[in-house]
């Protein structure tokens, strides 16, 4: 069996194979062979709400929310720079309005990683293809900046690693580990489709590029 696999499971916990679209009245193939235990990371969809099984087990293997508080200050304390404003970035704990109008507030540019902050350089609003935003680093065109802002539930994360990654398009960072985890991870969408979705908002993932690396200019006071 994969590793990522839909099933139905009836009111008496049998286990059967999803329905062609799931408006349909036909059940799939009876399973007898397959247990309706559940597993730590199971994920159960529920008319459109899905919800993540973890056990006391699986928790403790994953990072605690101090842990995550103690990855993100590094960021931070690294006083990642934007180069056209020349002001320090913070990353924010979660998204606001007060957060989106700040100076601070760090943008990555989707084609190549680079993360700045809000300004109107390099915006080109006349292409045919659309506004595109020109890193003023690389000076790869970019075809959106997406803001960033961390993760904190600690139960979808994979690691404490280094948070040197964000879901596009909604911008929630995370490491290398849960962002790859959970952009392979197809969710019902719809009546007979599946998507990636970033588990901290639910937003659909882009299918050609569902996450970015994050490239700050940071230390740069150091010696």
């Amino acid at each position: 069996m994969g590793m990522f696999v839909w099933r139905e499971v009836s009111v008496d916990g049998d286990i059967y194979n999803i329905r062609e679209t799931r408006s349909s009245t036909k059940r799939g193939e009876l399973l007898a062979g397959e247990t309706n235990e559940l597993q730590d990371g199971t994920l159960i969809d529920l008319c459109g709400a899905t919800l993540l099984w973890r056990t006391a087990e699986g928790l403790t293997k994953s990072p605690c929310r101090s842990e995550l508080e103690s990855r993100l200050n590094e960021i931070n304390a690294g006083k990642p720079q934007c180069p056209v404003n020349l002001n320090t970035l913070i990353i924010p704990r979660k998204k606001s309005a007060k957060s989106y109008g700040s100076s601070r507030q760090p943008y990555v540019y989707l084609n190549c990683g680079h993360v700045q902050g809000k300004h109107a350089w390099g915006k080109n609003d006349k292409s045919e293809s659309g506004i595109l935003y020109k890193c003023p680093i690389c000076l790869v065109d970019s075809s959106k900046i997406i803001q960033l802002v961390m993760g904190m539930e600690s139960a979808f994360h994979l690691d404490s690693d280094t948070l040197d990654y964000a879901f596009n398009p909604c911008g929630h960072v995370a490491s290398l580990s849960t962002v790859r985890y959970w952009s392979r991870i197809p969710l019902p969408h719809g009546t007979s489709s599946f998507h990636p979705v970033c588990p901290f908002c639910t937003s659909l993932l882009s299918m050609d590029k569902p996450y970015v690396r994050l490239i700050f200019q940071d230390h740069c006071s150091d010696s």
